[in-house]
């Protein structure tokens, strides 16, 4: 796996499995698509609504900024690209 999520996302990760619940059961509480959840959960998308309703549902911190959501690549040495 070449990303690295964000901490909010690992929270959001972690309180859905605590709550047995999966992106479905968010997009069907908000109305949104299982897609877009997966989206914003992932670090993929960032909007700032979706954000602060997903922190408030879980009871986790909202970010400050979009840079608290959003996934990283990690970076790839030219050792692993060659094995």
């Amino acid at each position: 796996m070449n990303i690295i999520y964000s901490h909010w996302s690992k929270q959001v990760k972690k309180a859905m499995i605590d709550a047995d619940l999966d992106t479905n059961d968010i997009a069907d509480k908000f109305n949104w698509t299982r897609q877009y959840v997966s989206s914003i959960i992932n670090g993929r998308t960032y909007q700032r609504e979706a954000v602060r309703n997903i922190s408030i549902y879980f009871n986790i911190p909202v970010p400050e900024s979009e840079k608290g959501t959003l996934a990283k690549k990690k970076k790839v040495s030219e050792n692993e690209l060659c094995n």
